[in-house]
């Protein structure tokens, strides 16, 4: 019961964050010429990072077998440094673009389309049946 609720818990994330990190693309695209920044799509497109986050943590969470606190440190140490490495690689990539809009457009759609991918991959993973890994009790012998 437990890996039904949780396939289904990472597929609403992944479904999110493909939404919200298509609608950051889109942003760059129809306003990469902008000479100011456009936010109109930003905030929607944030909680889309934020749901790919959370996707992220569940995966991660199921993907190895350890305790329960264990598992919700990684999932959750593992969200919070995939956020900042995305971030550190869209702001990278935006050095690119002219300063100004086009560079914080750049920037978000960037971001968007990182956070689009892990989507697409938690999707595919919650929806074949591989994931999460079965939880066995953990002996006396694993615990720490």
């Amino acid at each position: 019961m437990t890996a039904v609720v949780s396939r289904v818990v990472l597929g609403v994330c992944a479904v999110l964050a493909v939404v919200g990190g298509a609608a950051l693309v889109v942003m760059v695209v129809v306003y990469f010429g902008a000479d100011q920044y456009v936010p109109e799509l930003t905030e929607f497109g944030g909680w889309g990072i934020i749901a790919g986050m959370c996707a992220l943590a569940v995966y991660a969470g199921g993907a190895f077998r350890a305790p329960l606190g264990l598992r919700i440190g990684a999932g959750l140490g593992l969200a919070g440094v995939a956020y900042m490495v995305s971030m550190i690689i869209a702001f990278l990539v935006s050095l690119t673009a002219d300063p100004g809009g086009q560079r914080g457009n750049l920037e978000d759609g960037t971001a968007g389309f990182i956070w689009l991918l892990a989507g697409v991959y938690f999707a595919w993973r919650a929806t074949t049946g591989q994931w999460p890994v079965a939880q066995q009790p953990v002996s006396e012998e694993e615990r720490w």
